[in-house]
């Protein structure tokens, strides 16, 4: 007699399913008789528990905003001074393109070195700027170093914002006010 490999597969297939009944029946297959045994379940503490909670990473809804305006190719003020907290808005009413591209001291991330390493904050930010403002929200201290990606090499194509306590000036920057 002889048994092709398609017949052993099945009556394989079938041994396992009539071995897998007989593991158990509805009380588990070890024949002991069903009980109801309750169980606990937790019940809500009136102290709350410590437990980890996120840093929202937005600003608060009553957090300051300072507005800076792209006017003729130039960020109107190129240094902006604001407490740490605010939200930066950059607007423009220009028809050409302009972009708020953030410069950083390393720049292995984003590959944009700022102009004052010794004093700049890493931070990122690449944002076409058009109809719609670009904002940012500054919750730490720092100078924040940024360009128009269009304009730079312009005369008034870079600005900083320097939040908190810093020592910083218009002087620092490549470019000059038009």
């Amino acid at each position: 007699m002889t048994f092709s490999r398609r017949k052993i597969v099945a009556a394989a297939a079938g041994l396992v399913g009539s071995l897998a009944g007989c593991s158990g029946g509805s009380d588990g297959g070890d024949g002991a008789e069903e009980t109801d045994t309750a169980t606990a379940t937790a019940t809500a503490t009136e102290t709350p528990t410590a437990t980890a909670t996120s840093t929202p990473s937005g600003p608060p809804e009553d957090a300051p905003e300072f507005t800076i305006n792209n006017e003729n190719k130039t960020f109107i003020p190129m240094v902006a001074e604001v407490e740490p907290g605010t939200v930066v808005r950059w607007t423009t009413e220009s028809l050409s393109s302009h972009s708020v591209t953030s410069m950083s001291p390393s720049s292995s991330e984003s590959g944009r070195r700022a102009w004052n390493p010794e004093v700049a904050s890493d931070w990122e930010l690449d944002e076409d700027l058009g109809s719609e403002p670009v904002t940012h929200y500054f919750p730490e201290p720092g100078v924040y170093e940024y360009k128009c990606d269009y304009d730079f090499g312009h005369i008034g194509g870079c600005a900083a914002v320097v939040v908190g306590d810093q020592e910083y000036d218009q002087e620092m920057l490549p470019c000059e006010p038009q």
